[in-house]
């Protein structure tokens, strides 16, 4: 089983479905280090990554996700993918 740090190294690589893998795992162990890298990971250029992306923050949860998100939320333009923020969003706030 890979550790937070290998999945945190796999988000920047080359195969976005290893990207997709790795976000998925990275909010099923819910471990804070990876929250900045996942933000950083909120740009990628798929979509799904991105989806994948914000189910783990909306999974680590934290008021410090509001502001990234948000942003992510204003630049964001696929429309699947912005319902997925506001969910966490809402999640989020509440």
């Amino acid at each position: 089983m890979k550790d937070t740090e290998e999945f945190i190294k796999d988000l920047k690589h080359k195969d976005s479905s290893v990207r997709q893998h790795a976000a998925e795992m990275l909010g099923s162990v819910g471990d804070e280090k990876a929250v900045d890298s996942l933000i950083l990971a909120l740009k990628d250029r798929n979509k799904f990554v991105r989806q994948e992306v914000v189910s783990a923050l909306g999974k680590i949860g934290g008021q410090r996700l509001l502001e990234p998100l948000t942003q992510a939320l204003e630049e964001e333009k696929d429309d699947y993918v912005k319902s997925f923020i506001n969910r966490v969003l809402d999640k989020l706030q509440k």
